[in-house]
């Protein structure tokens, strides 16, 4: 078993020494248990763990420093706690960690400002918690990060620090309206095109058949009308897959902002209708502006594919 679960139970010292030497164990979850800083310096020599979930536990500060030294920890869960974050100052280097939740704690702005500080930690939940809004905006900075809030901050606020972090990620280049304007229709035209071959796809693909046979045609002359000539393997108009309605692939997308990176080269910001946040890449090919690829935001910029 490479994974093990533990609610509302009290593990005595030799259940904890016997857990820690399963060398083997991935995950494990402790829900209810009482489980200390001491039974975390007991755990933190196993060499494979990459996820464990701390939830209503017994551990502060201290335990945090013990964590950081979990060789293989990618995936932090930590939800009801007496921290403050100060022990995160241990992960300042650690170049595994990717996800860390620290809800229902007394995570401060310092604490905050800490995780922010870890190098490939991507995303960052901080529901129920003691951070203001002036300590969000305190990690602007790091472009990286998703900061999951919740009810902590509204929509409004959680829209600037976004935006924040936008501006200051941005390069200092001109900004041409009008080029920006060509390039956005030609995004817009690229989306409908999208979502029009999308509905035929799935008014054609209904029932248990096959794909109609020119639906792969029908997308590769969208990509040769808006896009840029080059590989796509693995995703459209190479790899046929479809989004079904009523919102397709490109039917919400809300543009946040736009950045001019060069005069041949500008990157439109959206979000869809849950919240995720995609890039836009645009480049000028013979005087014509032409779709080259997606990224979303997900432990940075990561290619998503159109």
């Amino acid at each position: 078993m490479n994974t093990v679960q533990f609610k509302d139970q009290s593990l005595t010292a030799e259940e904890i020494k016997a857990l820690a030497q399963q060398t083997k164990l991935v995950g494990i979850s402790f829900v209810n248990c009482p489980v200390t800083d001491e039974d975390i310096l007991q755990l933190s020599g196993l060499p494979k763990l990459v996820n464990l979930s701390l939830e209503n536990t017994s551990i502060t500060d201290l335990s945090l420093e013990y964590l950081s030294k979990l060789p293989a920890l990618k995936l932090l869960f930590i939800t009801g706690a007496n921290i403050n974050g100060s022990g995160f100052k241990s992960f300042e280097n650690n170049k595994k960690i990717d996800c860390i939740w620290a809800c229902s704690t007394k995570l401060n702005d310092d604490g905050l400002r800490l995780l922010a500080n870890i190098p490939k930690l991507g995303v960052i939940r901080i529901l129920d918690t003691a951070v203001t809004f002036e300590g969000l905006l305190s990690v602007a900075h790091n472009p990286r990060i998703n900061v999951v809030a919740n009810d902590l901050f509204s929509p409004e606020q959680m829209a600037q620090f976004e935006q924040e972090q936008r501006d200051q990620a941005k390069s200092k280049k001109s900004f041409i309206p009008e080029e920006v304007e060509k390039a956005k229709a030609v995004l817009l035209s690229f989306f409908q095109a999208m979502t029009d071959w999308e509905k035929y796809a799935e008014e054609s693909s209904s029932g248990s058949g096959p794909f109609a046979s020119d639906l792969q045609p029908r997308c590769e002359a969208i990509f040769n009308q808006y896009c840029t000539d080059k590989p796509r393997t693995g995703y459209r108009p190479d790899g046929i897959h479809f989004s079904l309605g009523p919102d397709y692939s490109y039917g919400k997308q809300e543009f946040t902002d736009v950045e001019q990176a060069s005069k041949n080269k500008i990157l439109f910001y959206t979000k869809n209708h849950i919240d995720f946040q995609y890039r836009y890449i645009l480049v000028k090919k013979e005087n014509d502006w032409k779709v080259d690829e997606c990224q979303w935001h997900s432990t940075g910029w990561k290619k998503h594919g159109l």
